[in-house]
């Protein structure tokens, strides 16, 4: 069942409950007060009974000069009060054991007073009248009951009137209700489903867009209109799609530098192999290989292997690392950078550059092997990029509460696109001044990557064959 069949079917049948709920009160509460109103009124007429038989009675001795009448003259006083009420009120007298001594047009209800014991139950103190409701072939009739003493004997009188038609009005107030009830329940089931199709169109208009989203439209947005809720749903449903839309652009991107980084990973791989492969197959086909040509066939292998080792080295670092927590520990910043300095000496000796540190007395929270890593790789690659006889300057100092390290070369410097791509795995500016060099197009990536887990950014500044400056920013919080 749909939602809006929910809350139609809903909404109607508890509308009609009430409706009906209502409505039998209003009617039970209206019959009960004209039920009260007769009950009064024949109460008030009982009592005149009741003072017509004693009256009587005092008339009867007084006329005769008695002092007491005999049971057969109170038999006769009764059937004359009887009678004489007859045109009013149905009447009926009863003795002390409950035998009917006087009736008058009761024969209607005679049978059901008898046999509920309504005249066994009058209250024999006199001091309340008893009441009751018997329903007859005609109608209905209130009978009230009650004690009269006189003579040293105890009657109890019984009138009756007709209350048909109190009932009669019910029958009708309850049959033109429930008519009303019919007719009002058809025009609010129409209204009522007109009014929940409309509140709920926007419904159906956000399924439709979110059937669209489901089915790859992610650039599909929701118009934000309707109620406040219906607003807010197509708000975050906007949201979503935005979050949807660029998780699936971050995946695509994600896809295409995995494809991108595995063509490059099997083109580098594959140049060094064919070498290694191509001199070896010399040396083992080539019978007679002279001594100068077995040093440099066995060079070029050499080179190739190392540029190969050097490569798989950085690949397996940077995969290593991803979703790895590194742990670190205080440690001198100045200290690592004179190790570092220490383990380039071979390095900056063969390609005749100098390198000056000037470093302040900086302690951070570091794994201290990969900060090394870091810095080591950064002045490799200042040292490659710069001319024989030029100098590499690294400076770290703390600067508004963080700790900066910079590291300056004089070399070929980048364009602005190369700084864009600078640390993205395997690319390379110069690709043949690269490999001349050893280099793959990884030792950035992974130093971007050794940064990112201590919390630090890199930042590359450049200028094309004036030189480049590398920035390193340990944050205060990473500072000791």
């Amino acid at each position: 069942m749909k939602l809006w069949q929910k809350i139609f079917l809903s909404s109607l049948l508890l509308i009609i409950i009430a409706v009906n709920v209502i409505s039998v009160t209003l009617l039970n509460n209206s019959h009960r007060l004209l039920l009260e109103r007769e009950q009064s009124h024949a109460i008030s007429e009982h009592e005149f009974f009741e003072a017509s038989f004693s009256n009587a009675v005092v008339y009867a001795k007084l006329a005769d000069d008695k002092i007491a009448l005999t049971s057969t003259e109170m038999r006769r006083i009764a059937s004359d009060v009887v009678e004489g009420s007859g045109r009013s009120r149905d009447s009926a007298i009863f003795d002390s054991r409950g035998t009917i001594i006087a009736v008058n047009g009761m024969k209607g209800i005679l049978s059901g007073i008898t046999q509920s014991g309504f005249v066994e139950k009058i209250d024999p103190s006199g001091a309340n009248y008893s009441t009751s409701v018997f329903e007859t072939d005609s109608g209905h009739m209130l009978a009230v009951g009650s004690v009269i003493t006189t003579e040293g004997v105890s009657y109890r009188a019984v009138t009756a009137v007709d209350i048909s038609e109190i009932y009669a009005m019910k029958k009708k107030q309850t049959d033109f209700v429930r008519k009303v009830s019919i007719i009002s329940a058809g025009t609010i089931s129409l209204v009522l489903l007109v009014t929940v199709l409309l509140m709920l169109s926007p419904l159906s208009r956000l399924n439709t867009y979110t059937k669209a989203i489901a089915g790859g439209n992610y650039r599909i947005r929701i118009r934000e209109r309707g109620s406040l809720e219906f607003r807010e749903l197509a708000q975050n449903m906007n949201v979503m799609a935005d979050a949807v839309q660029n998780n699936a652009a971050r995946l695509e991107k994600i896809a295409e530098e995995r494809q991108t980084f595995i063509a490059n990973l099997s083109h580098e791989m594959k140049t060094p192999l064919t070498s290694i492969l191509g001199f070896a197959d010399i040396l083992r086909i080539k019978k007679h290989v002279e001594d100068g040509e077995r040093t440099e066939y066995a060079g070029v292998i050499v080179e190739e292997t190392k540029r190969l080792r050097s490569l798989s080295g950085k690949l397996m670092g940077i995969v290593a690392m991803n979703g790895t927590e590194i742990e670190k520990r205080p440690v001198s910043l100045q200290a690592m950078i004179n190790e570092t300095k220490t383990a380039l000496v071979p390095l900056l000796a063969k390609n005749d550059v100098r390198l000056d540190c000037l470093s302040q007395d900086i302690t951070i929270s570091a794994d201290e092997e990969l900060f090394k890593s870091l810095l080591y790789n950064i002045i490799e690659n200042a040292v490659k990029a710069s001319p024989r006889g030029e100098s590499v300057v690294l400076n770290a100092a703390m600067y508004e509460g963080d700790a900066v390290i910079t590291i300056t070369d004089h070399g070929i410097g980048m364009t602005r696109e190369v700084m864009k791509k600078a640390f993205e795995p395997f690319f390379m500016a110069d690709k043949s001044r690269s490999r001349k060099a050893g280099g793959a197009g990884l030792g950035l990536a992974l130093c971007k990557r050794i940064a990112e887990l201590h919390s630090a950014k890199i930042e590359i500044d450049s200028r094309q064959n004036v030189g480049t400056t590398v920035f390193i920013t340990v944050p205060g919080e990473e500072c000791l």
